[in-house]
This record gives structure tokens, C-alpha cells and sequence, in this order.
């Protein structure tokens, strides 16, 4: 008896394991998404920078994500870009992050 409820535990704990690898992938997958993006916003000129909200979908190891960026003036030489990716069903990874950009006094 002992011994099946420890194969059961070991299991269900490859099982855990087994989500968090594919999770891991796909978090660092949309972690190369969303540097991508901030990285092609640091590299326009700041006067084509306009506040805005947009959003499109991606297909990340076969599960569909919500990318948004939104762009916030912050001051008048200052724009926020954050960066956002949610699964655009059920549960998984997600990931934000954030940039600065600066004009020029």
C-alpha cells in the first residue's frame, strides 16, 4: 500500500514538473516577444512615438497570446511603452515589462 501511493506521488509530481517545463518555454518565448517589441520602440526616432493602445494575438507553442503595448505619455519628453502577453484562453504564462523613452531637452 505504501509503495503505490509512492508511485502516485511520483506521478503526480512528474506530471507538475512535466507543466512547468512547458511553461518555462513558453514564458521564455514570450519573453524574446515582448523584448523584440521594446527594442523596435527604443529604436524609433521619439518624435514618431504617439500614445496609443494596440493589441494583436500570437501563437506561442501551439497556445494563442494576447500581446498589448501601450504607450503613455508620461511628461512632455517622456513616454512609458509597457508591454503585455496573456493567454488568450484558459491559464498559462504570462509576462509584462516596461521602457522608458526619452526626448531630447
Amino acid at each position: 500500500m505504501i509503495f503505490a501511493l509512492g508511485v502516485l506521488m511520483v506521478i503526480q509530481v512528474s506530471e507538475a514538473m512535466g507543466t512547468q517545463m512547458r511553461n518555462a518555454g513558453a514564458r521564455s518565448a514570450l519573453a524574446a516577444l515582448a523584448a523584440e517589441k521594446l527594442d523596435s520602440m527604443e529604436a524609433m526616432p521619439f518624435d514618431s512615438i504617439v500614445a496609443d493602445t494596440v493589441a494583436d494575438t500570437l501563437t506561442v507553442e501551439g497556445r494563442a497570446f494576447r500581446r498589448q503595448v501601450a504607450v503613455t505619455p508620461v511628461t512632455p519628453l517622456l513616454f512609458q511603452v509597457d508591454v503585455s502577453l496573456t493567454p488568450v484562453t484558459g491559464t498559462g504564462p504570462t509576462y509584462d515589462a516596461t521602457l522608458y523613452k526619452a526626448g531630447r531637452w
